[in-house]
């Protein structure tokens, strides 16, 4: 059974949830109630739509999944991806005179090798 992670900045600032399988969530419902927060999965859009939900209970943090499992492995490197990119775009927004090139290299350095692989090219970024 999976269990809470962390949370992580989403595209446009959305928060997502991460569970310790690795699967990425995002907000299910605009209102949550004073005991739960929903959650969907983030692999939502067709072909591969997937159904799985789940609810985070706020007073403990534990998570419970729906009764529809993920219909797709999960993806590791997604998150350490997802808070690469946030940690480039906050520097980028707090150090607006710096060189590109130099914001780069600095928050890259600090991640792995792997995790840069799954990045977008330098050109794109």
């Amino acid at each position: 059974m999976p269990t809470f992670s962390k949370f992580i900045d989403g595209q446009r600032r959305s928060q997502q949830m991460v569970d310790s399988d690795g699967f990425i969530y995002s907000r299910k419902k605009p209102r949550d109630t004073p005991l739960y927060s929903a959650w969907r999965c983030r692999k939502n859009n067709p072909p591969t739509k997937c159904p799985c939900h789940a609810y985070l209970t706020l007073t403990d943090n534990s998570l419970t999944l729906g009764s529809k499992p993920h219909n797709h492995p999960a993806d590791n490197a997604a998150p350490l991806k997802r808070e690469v990119l946030s940690t480039l775009k906050r520097k980028a927004a707090e150090q607006p005179l710096s060189v590109t090139q130099n914001i780069l290299s600095e928050v890259l350095a600090d991640s792995t090798p792997e995790t840069n692989q799954t990045l977008p090219t330098m050109e794109s970024l």
